[in-house]
């Protein structure tokens, strides 16, 4: 069970995150006279998001920092400055697991084993979360971000970190919403890569 002190240093490195998320699109969501981006005040993004100056300063003040916006909020500043909710939410080492998992999905893809299996995973004909899931495990063994949590060989914390490491890969492959809007079986090899780095980062910190 997750405790709240487990909880608190997540909670606070995502809030700081999206505040500054937010204010570093705000120097771009705007545009200028020649046509190049430009900032938007506070003034113009409150207006934009629909909301008043105290509110936006309530989140983006120098006092913000643990201030927690319900998801109305997160929506209405994503909107406003052109970017999908989930950016905002995003620490670096969310950004550096997406740059990796690309990185390794093209490096993967000229290994003929990581294609046959990518060849196969395009045709696959369900996308329940169960098969999700172990569609994302095949593609981390292939890749070696799954390996074998039961290995007598390695310390018992190498394989509760491989544990983890399989648990989070899996949730996270299965919460793609395949066949909605546009999300298709041909991004699968590409997406349960991204997964399958994402999930190791992911068990890394929760260590």
């Amino acid at each position: 069970m997750i405790t709240e002190t487990q909880e608190a240093p997540l909670f606070s490195d995502v809030s700081r995150c999206f505040v500054e998320a937010v204010r570093r699109s705000m120097r771009v969501a705007s545009e200028g006279e020649d046509g190049t981006p430009d900032a938007l005040s506070q003034t113009e993004l409150a207006e934009r998001a629909n909301m008043g100056r105290t509110t936006l300063n309530k989140y983006l003040g120098s006092n913000s920092e643990g201030t927690n916006p319900d998801l109305k909020i997160i929506c209405q500043l994503a909107e406003a400055v052109g970017v999908p909710p989930a950016i905002l939410l995003m620490r670096p080492q969310d950004w550096a697991s997406i740059g990796s998992g690309m990185l390794t999905f093209f490096q993967a893809m000229s290994d003929p084993k990581f294609k046959e299996l990518a060849t196969e995973l395009q045709s696959l004909d369900s996308t329940t979360s169960p098969r999700i899931a172990e569609a994302a495990l095949r593609v981390g063994k292939l890749l070696k971000t799954v390996e074998d949590s039961h290995d007598p060989r390695v310390s018992q914390e190498l394989r509760d970190f491989r544990r983890a490491s399989k648990v989070s890969i899996a949730t996270t492959a299965a919460a793609i919403p395949f066949r909605l809007d546009g999300v298709a079986t041909s991004h699968l090899p590409a997406l349960l890569t991204i997964c399958s780095i994402l999930g190791t980062t992911t068990a890394k910190a929760n260590q």
